[in-house]
Order: C-alpha cells, then sequence, then structure tokens
C-alpha cells in the first residue's frame, strides 16, 4: 500500500513579522490581502503592513471601482490598524471616475496615513486631475512626497515639512500663483526636487525664494524655481517649454550663480532656439563632466550660426567634459544632404570633439533615422579630429 507523502512544512509563514511585510511589500496590497485567508496569523501580518499599493487600474465598472474605494477605506481607516506605522502609501488613479470626489476619499486616506508617522507618500493620476486639500504639506514625518497631476483646491496656506528630503511636484494645478514658492520655502533639507508645472507664465517672478542649500538634484522648469535657490545642485535638469519665448529663458540664464558642484546637466528643449544659448549656460558650470542637450523641435533662430572658433573654451569642456549626448528628432526628407538638416548641430559637435580633452564619448541619437542614416551620421562625426585621445562615437 501506498505511503501517504507527508504535509510540507510551512516554511514561509514561520518566518519573522519583518521578513513578511519586506515579501508582500513588492505585491499590489490588494493581492497581498489574499494571502490573510490562510491563516489568523498571515490576516495580523495584513493589517499591519507597513507599505501600501493601490492602483485602480484593473477596476473597470462602476461596481468593481465601489468595491476598490471600500477597500482603501478598510486598510486605511479602520480603527484596527491606526497604531500600525506606514512606511509607504502610494495610490494610482486610472478610472476616470476618480473626477467625482465623493468617490474617492483621498484626503481623509492622506490624514489616516499622517497619523500612522507616514514616510513615504505619493499620489498619481493618468486620466484626469485627482482634487486634494493643501493639509498633504503639513507633516512631521513624511521625507518623500511625491505628487503627479493634483488640483489643490485651496491656497496651500501654511507649510510644515521639516523632514522631506525628496519632494516631486509634476503637473500640479495650484490657486494661487505663489504656492510654489510657499511650498519650497517651508521644505528646508529637501535634497531631491522635481517641480514641473503644465503650464506657466512668461515674466513670472522668482524673487522670495529661500535658498535650500541641501538639494544635490533637481528637475525644474526654467520658469519656476529660480536658479540662485539650489546654488549646490550636482544633478541638474532644466525644461525649457516654448522656443520662441527665448528672450525670457535668457533672461533666467543670465541670473544663473555659478554651480561650482554641478557634474551633470540636462538641458531639454520643446522648441530649440540654437546652440548660441546653450554656450552661454556652460562658462556657469566649471566643473560639468556630463552634458546633454534634448531639442523637440527647432525654433525661430535656428539659422543663427554660432561663430565658437572666436570664443574662449569653458573651463568644463576642456578639462572635465567625459560624456555628451545630444538627441534630436529632426527628420531627413527626399534628397536632403546630412550636413543640410544637421549644419548646427554638428558645428557643435565639432567644437566639443576639438576641445574636450577627457571626453569618453559622444552621441548622437536621432529616434525617427533609420540605419542608413545613422552609418552616415557616424562616418560625418568620424571625420572630425577630436582631442581626447580615448573618445568614441556612438550615433543611434
Amino acid at each position: 500500500m501506498r505511503k501517504k507523502t507527508p504535509p510540507m512544512e510551512d516554511l514561509i509563514s514561520s518566518l519573522p513579522v519583518e521578513i513578511l511585510h519586506y515579501i508582500l511589500s513588492f505585491l499590489p496590497t490588494k493581492l497581498a490581502f489574499t494571502t490573510s485567508v490562510l491563516s489568523k496569523r498571515w490576516n495580523l501580518i495584513c493589517n499591519s503592513l507597513p507599505v501600501l499599493h493601490f492602483d485602480d487600474k484593473a477596476e473597470e465598472d462602476e461596481e468593481a471601482y465601489i468595491r476598490f474605494r471600500r477597500f482603501v477605506d478598510k486598510v486605511l481607516l479602520s480603527p484596527r490598524v491606526h497604531h500600525h506605522p506606514i512606511e509607504t502609501l502610494s495610490i494610482v488613479c486610472h478610472s476616470k471616475l476618480c473626477k467625482d470626489r465623493s468617490r474617492f476619499n483621498t484626503d481623509e486616506w492622506i490624514e489616516a496615513a499622517k497619523r500612522r508617522r507616514i514616510k513615504n507618500l505619493q499620489l498619481s493620476t493618468w486620466t484626469s486631475y485627482l482634487h486634494l486639500r493643501p493639509s498633504v504639506f503639513t507633516s512631521q514625518t513624511l521625507v518623500v512626497l511625491k505628487l503627479i497631476d493634483i488640483v489643490m483646491d485651496h491656497g496651500v496656506g501654511s507649510i510644515d515639512l521639516p523632514s522631506l528630503t525628496t519632494l516631486h511636484l509634476i503637473h500640479i494645478l495650484f490657486r494661487q500663483r505663489d504656492d510654489v514658492k510657499k511650498i519650497l520655502n517651508g521644505c528646508p533639507i529637501v535634497e531631491d526636487l522635481t517641480v514641473l508645472p503644465p503650464n506657466f507664465e512668461v515674466g513670472y517672478t522668482t524673487e522670495g525664494f529661500k535658498t535650500l542649500p541641501k538639494v544635490v538634484k533637481a528637475h525644474i522648469n526654467v520658469f519656476e524655481v529660480p536658479f540662485n535657490a539650489i546654488p549646490n545642485v550636482e544633478f541638474l535638469h532644466i525644461k525649457m517649454e516654448r522656443g520662441e519665448e527665448a528672450k525670457y529663458i535668457n533672461s533666467c540664464f543670465r541670473k544663473m550663480p555659478v554651480f561650482r558642484n554641478l557634474i551633470n546637466l540636462q538641458l531639454t528643449y520643446v522648441r530649440f532656439p540654437g546652440w548660441v544659448g546653450v554656450m552661454e549656460v556652460l562658462p556657469y558650470c566649471p566643473k560639468l563632466q556630463s552634458l546633454a542637450i534634448e531639442k523637440l523641435w527647432y525654433g525661430q533662430n535656428h539659422q543663427e550660426k554660432w561663430a565658437h572658433t572666436k570664443e574662449a573654451v569653458p573651463e568644463c569642456v576642456s578639462l572635465h567634459l567625459t560624456t555628451c549626448f545630444i538627441k534630436t528628432y529632426q527628420i531627413v526628407i527626399g534628397n536632403y544632404q546630412i550636413e543640410d538638416m544637421y549644419a548646427y548641430d554638428f558645428d557643435f559637435a565639432e567644437y566639443i570633439l576639438q576641445n574636450a580633452r577627457v571626453l569618453q564619448v559622444l552621441t548622437f541619437h536621432n529616434p525617427l533615422s533609420d540605419e542608413s542614416e545613422k552609418d552616415r551620421l557616424f562616418k560625418h562625426l568620424s571625420r572630425c579630429s577630436r582631442i581626447s585621445p580615448t573618445c568614441r562615437i556612438e550615433c543611434n
């Protein structure tokens, strides 16, 4: 008679709570809670999860969405969990139903998380804007705050974020224009800063900003955060929305301090006004090692050729620059020669090759070009003289 196989020992359930929390933190919270049916211990473990991820992507109809909302209420608002601290709360809203504020108790969820000493709060929407009260900007424990596509229903008022080191504000609709300033002035130790508005007003004043000495990484729109507020930045991404407003952009750059710690700079132009503007920035970055320029379109001034041979070579180019990346979306049409379409880009690339003594790689990237065009671009750049003996050229 065949012997029965003894039941396998449940080794996972015997693991310490901290390890089980860690394992379940990689799952959507709704899926993690399915383990609560295993035993009473697993139910207690789920109710004390410190990392919570909610995403309504799978809720396709009204009934499913209501169930999802009630589930989040249970996890965050139940009296049984109020004494368990929250490390991370992430809420991603795909459903158009979140437009109806009566259906989404976001403010109550945030307040519950604050009472549970939350450290990392991330809220984002994909299909519409989520409405919030400004109390999200008052917390003694928050270390990370990331908001995407949010409508602030009122002016932000007083700000109290003494522990915050990471702040991302992406596509936030504020009621008052000075709200961004108030928020940044209330984050004295922030290190990682992203401020990208959905729109902006040309000539917007940036006066009254306090210095944020600890910011080492910043991703900003040129009109939203003054450069003198982030003097010690090491990684800086500047986005310029409209090339036709080049005079305002140039005005901002003329107020730029010398970034003595900056080693990585990315400039993104929706409408590229020309290489003169890029060259005006480089003297303010004497220790720059990595430079990336992304050109989404050409502006009206792209035919103004830059006479680089008459200029002194910036310190960063001659002594420190190791990587240079140029990304363009230009399209070669018909029988145009490469030189006709990329003349000014090549002029800048050649200047870098001839003057960057420690350059390791120069990359020319056009997502719209085919393999034959990439090959022609590579051959063209390869014919340029280069001062760095170890420099290689890439076209992709």
